[in-house]
């Protein structure tokens, strides 16, 4: 009988670890050919953006709301809609960045100035009105002032991360921490000074996404939710008939996409 409590309780806590069941309620899909980035405000709004750098606004119902269509079109290599006030997008074809009101009207837009960055691979916005920017050209994390046209700080990353391919593919700053991701390597993890703390050893295959104290990413057909403070991970099945690349959760639901659909989901209290 202790045997096969033991058995019993032993799968149950492996097939718990692989994957919890989770009811999935669909509450609306967006048909959006050609997507390109998806970002949450905190009012529940939905922001797109396509192939060419149209920004889309979307409310949780699913429909369009709002939309802008910059004169110099490329694809965003940044969109960020968490920010309580401003829309921040980031192109590096254009080298040029973009801050948007909450109705998607420009509030400002620029050049990255190349006399302070040589090419500017990958931008996020950041608190008190600095940008963080990894500059290719010299394989540094700059802090720029974009209201005062400064270098604030200026952090040679192969000094702090040890035999790094320095392939960063995306930054955010998110509770006054700074995450590098990394192709192929990991997340980084640093403070706001630019110091290293820690690297999460996970390869990351869409854009940093966040919920409370989690990264969330899609690994081998589950929701994979890691609290990057604990290490504490914990995973949930994906719904059936669906293939998501990225997810992103808000107050009320998840996001699931892919390059031609999102599927809106009522979040459940697992999450």
């Amino acid at each position: 009988m202790k045997k096969s409590m033991f058995v019993f309780l032993f799968l149950f806590s492996f097939f718990k670890a692989m994957g919890q069941e989770i009811v999935w309620n669909l509450e609306t899909v967006i048909e959006f050919p050609r997507l390109g980035l998806l970002s949450l405000d905190n009012q529940g709004f939905l922001f797109i953006s396509d192939l060419e750098g149209n920004l889309y606004q979307y409310n949780k119902n699913g429909n369009q709301v709002n939309n802008f269509s910059p004169q110099r079109q490329a694809a965003l290599t940044q969109l960020e809609a968490s920010w309580t006030v401003n829309i921040f997008t980031f192109s590096t074809d254009l080298q040029e960045y973009r801050i948007l009101d909450r109705f998607v009207n420009p509030v400002s837009e620029n050049r990255i100035p190349t006399d302070l960055i040589n090419l500017a691979k990958v931008a996020t916005l950041g608190n008190n009105n600095i940008m963080w920017i990894f500059d290719e050209a010299d394989l540094s994390l700059k802090q720029f002032d974009y209201r005062r046209n400064r270098i604030l700080q200026h952090q040679p990353l192969n000094l702090i991360l040890d035999r790094s391919s320095l392939e960063v593919i995306d930054i955010r700053e998110y509770q006054n921490l700074v995450f590098l991701n990394i192709e192929s390597e990991g997340v980084y993890i640093l403070d706001n000074q630019g110091n290293l703390i820690r690297k999460i050893d996970i390869v990351y295959p869409q854009k940093l996404s966040f919920w409370k104290e989690n990264i969330l990413f899609l690994d081998d057909g589950k929701i994979a939710v890691l609290d990057f403070k604990s290490g504490k991970l914990n995973k949930y099945l994906l719904p059936e008939e669906i293939n998501p690349k990225a997810v992103m959760i808000n107050q009320e639901n998840i996001f699931l996409y892919n390059e031609n659909q999102v599927w809106i989901f009522r979040r459940s209290n697992q999450f």
